[in-house]
């Protein structure tokens, strides 16, 4: 700890000696970030410590839940300044490859995803430029199509008699039948560049390296309505993360040493999918990994909302599952950092899922009763909330490069059902987990019901927030400030939630086709 302030101090004056790739021309962006961070931190605190003081105890549920909400978001937002407080980047070209030749296993499960899809995959694994590799396909969908796809491009075909633990099981099941020193894991609609392990394995030169991740690119429909590139995630989370040790697999476009995955026993079977519990168990047990920010791969993401929101509830129920029932927070062999980055994972599905919806409810409650929280005045409530307000705006644009905008966050916001509902599967999921199935890989059409049926939730809160406007404008005669701030709060959340709407209920007219 000690050494990390040194270093941050001599980062302030310019003094220190920087040796990682970019970290001297990011050094006014860092900073900059970091004071912001810092002022977010101390306006919050004293905005959440004003509102303490102000409440109205009298609606104690109200104001309790309103305490609460800010509070958990205040903590939300010093994990997320913790993995953005510096990144680490690489070279796009990679570290050199010092003499060893090292074999490499690549290893690309499927489970019937429709063959033209997997045949696109085949030919770029083929097609990859290193001489020292074995293709595998580990097929658990039993298609003997896909057998006759391998033997048609002379590529290894596995099929294993039993079809237990998923995804993980199939990569388990080849770990035993291989032998190559690594393993290169690619999804099934997963493209690879020629090039992706010349630019990474250099990486395992150095004894100690588990695991390299790259980044992931995806093909979207124009304008990326459901913001499904993450570009947040992996042009900046990662690499903060990486920072700290702790950036983890994402099930593809990894490359694994076979030593490190068979010393925990082989890919974790725990959850849903392997990628981020495996790479616990990895740190965990001294290995380090690198997220090398540069994409060779390129898969596809759901379209429609059924496969978009299926996916982002098992991955949340994997995170939340996490820190509720193997929290990182108390697992050996992990330091004080790996600790926050993994804990900030299933920490933020929580947050958006269980906090973030009282904040849609509040203007609601107050618009229809004509009562509030706060006791004060409410243009203190404003000279309070604004400077927080605005360095937080602030403070996100610049420690993500301005990725994080406000049609990410209704991205995120959008899934407030979603993860509320994976907050419970994963509360009553200790030992067993929910039903799973592997997401499509292709567009579907679905019945306007079921369309209907996502995003319900929605609806419902647009409607009463519209109600509690048009009744606090028709009402509310005597109290401008109370008024002006409530139906600015309700109107937020209609501007937030109505894109989720829109996209559920119109997506012929919404999401356009590939171009």
């Amino acid at each position: 700890m000690k050494q990390n302030i040194k270093n941050w101090i001599d980062d302030l004056r310019g003094k220190r000696t920087y040796q990682r790739y970019g970290e001297k021309e990011q050094r006014k962006n860092r900073i900059s970030g970091q004071f912001f961070s810092i002022a977010v931190a101390l306006s919050a605190s004293i905005y959440i410590g004003w509102c303490y003081i102000n409440a109205q105890w009298q609606y104690w549920y109200m104001a309790a839940a309103f305490l609460i909400t800010e509070s958990v978001f205040l903590l939300l937002f010093l994990l997320w300044g913790n993995v953005l407080w510096a990144k680490r980047h690489h070279r796009p070209e990679g570290p050199p490859l010092e003499k060893k030749n090292f074999s490499v296993d690549i290893f690309i499960p499927v489970n019937r995803e429709p063959v033209e899809i997997i045949e696109k995959t085949l030919i770029a694994a083929v097609s990859i430029a290193y001489e020292n590799k074995k293709i595998f396909v580990l097929d658990d969908g039993e298609d003997d199509k896909v057998r006759s796809l391998c033997e048609q491009h002379h590529i290894e075909y596995i099929r294993r008699p039993t079809h237990e633990n998923r995804k993980a099981g199939n990569l388990n099941h080849a770990l035993k039948l291989t032998s190559g020193d690594l393993i290169l894991a690619l999804d099934a609609d997963q493209i690879a560049k020629p090039e992706i392990i010349d630019r990474i394995i250099g990486y395992f030169s150095i004894p100690g390296i588990g695991f390299v991740q790259t980044k992931q690119v995806f093909r979207l429909p124009k304008g990326d309505p459901w913001c499904n590139s993450d570009d947040v995630f992996y042009s900046v989370m990662m690499s903060g993360k990486d920072y700290d040790n702790a950036a983890f697999s994402c099930g593809s476009g990894v490359l694994y040493r076979r030593t490190a995955v068979e010393s925990i026993g082989g890919f974790s079977t725990w959850n849903f999918v392997e990628d981020v519990h495996t790479s616990i168990l990895l740190h965990s047990n001294g290995w380090r990994s690198v997220y090398h920010d540069k994409s060779y791969t390129e898969g596809t993401a759901p379209e429609d909302i059924i496969s978009h929101t299926k996916q982002r509830w098992q991955w949340s129920v994997d995170s939340i599952r996490i820190i509720l029932w193997d929290s990182p927070l108390f697992r050996k062999g992990l330091d004080f950092y790996q600790r926050m980055q993994y804990f900030h994972i299933g920490f933020h599905y929580v947050v958006f899922g269980i906090f973030l919806p009282i904040f849609f409810i509040i203007p609601v409650w107050a618009l229809f009763t004509h009562h509030f929280i706060l006791r004060e005045p409410f243009w203190h409530y404003i000279i309070a909330r604004t400077p927080y307000f605005l360095l937080y705006l602030l403070s996100n644009r610049i420690t993500t490069y301005r990725l994080h905008t406000f049609k990410r966050f209704q991205a995120q916001a959008g899934l407030f059902a979603v993860f509320s509902s994976a907050f419970f599967a994963a509360l009553f999921s200790r030992k067993r987990l929910p039903q799973y199935t592997v997401t499509q890989k292709v567009s579907r059409q679905h019945t306007l019901r079921a369309r209907i049926f996502k995003c319900l939730p929605h609806i419902i809160l647009i409607l009463l927030s519209v109600a509690a406007i048009a009744y606090g404008l028709t009402t509310i005669r005597n109290d401008f400030w109370f008024l002006v701030i409530n139906v600015f709060w309700a109107s937020w959340t209609i501007a937030v939630l109505w894109r989720f709407v829109a996209l559920s209920l119109f997506p012929k007219r919404l999401i356009p086709d590939h171009s």
